[in-house]
């Protein structure tokens, strides 16, 4: 292989799943924890107690539709707003390439940990406003032209909070988030970002790379 198809090819990734899977993993406790003390009860899981089995089985169907939608938007949104490739180019030199396994535990793990932490304990302590204030304050990028993606977050958190009062557990939100997560970090880590943009579609960085 020549060099150029060397640099087309992401490295592995640097940033190993079991160290994030860990962050999210306290964010859970942390949760668990503090909704247990408030509530006295150990079922994060439902608002409604008395939610029964078949309840919990649809409503994250829901999740999975919200979910499917939010990521079809900014696709469509991604040649036409410069903070979409440049947050893809920041993931994606973070990430690199992570191996599929990894990039299911990484979804998987921030979907159930970011939803124990934010809409099972802190939605019931301070409301939708001020916990979806603090999930966008965790997702602050590390340059000012990212703000928008802080926005974005403040935005779904309070449509998260929304999917769980109104289906009364957290299976919607939850499905929807890590359906956000799964297709973007897969999009993010095997897809080159756009440039080029100018009001229209934007080019890939590098066409020749494999979009699999």
């Amino acid at each position: 292989m020549g060099s150029a198809s060397q640099s087309a090819t992401p490295r592995p990734s640097p940033a190993q799943a079991s160290t994030v899977a860990t962050f999210y993993a306290v964010l859970f406790l942390i949760g668990f924890f503090w909704h247990g003390a408030a509530q006295e009860t150990n079922d994060v899981w439902r608002l409604d107690p008395d939610q029964g089995l078949v309840t919990l089985l649809w409503t994250p169907l829901l999740g999975v539709a919200f979910g499917l939608g939010v990521v079809r938007s900014f696709r469509a949104l991604e040649g036409r707003m410069s903070w979409l490739p440049a947050l893809h180019r920041e993931f994606r030199d973070l990430l690199g390439r992570p191996p599929i396994g990894d990039v299911v535990i990484l979804a998987l793990a921030s979907s159930i940990g970011e939803e124990v932490l934010f809409r099972g304990a802190m939605l019931d302590a301070w409301g939708p406003w001020i916990s979806s204030l603090v999930f966008a304050a965790l997702h602050v990028g590390p340059k000012r032209e990212l703000w928008p993606w802080t926005l974005s977050s403040l935005l779904l958190g309070l449509c998260l909070a929304g999917l769980t009062l109104i289906t009364g557990n957290l299976g919607a939100a939850i499905a929807a988030h890590f359906v956000i997560n799964l297709l973007n970090l897969y999009y993010i880590t095997r897809t080159p970002p756009r440039i080029g943009l100018g009001g229209g579609l934007g080019r890939r960085e590098n066409p020749a790379a494999p979009a699999t």
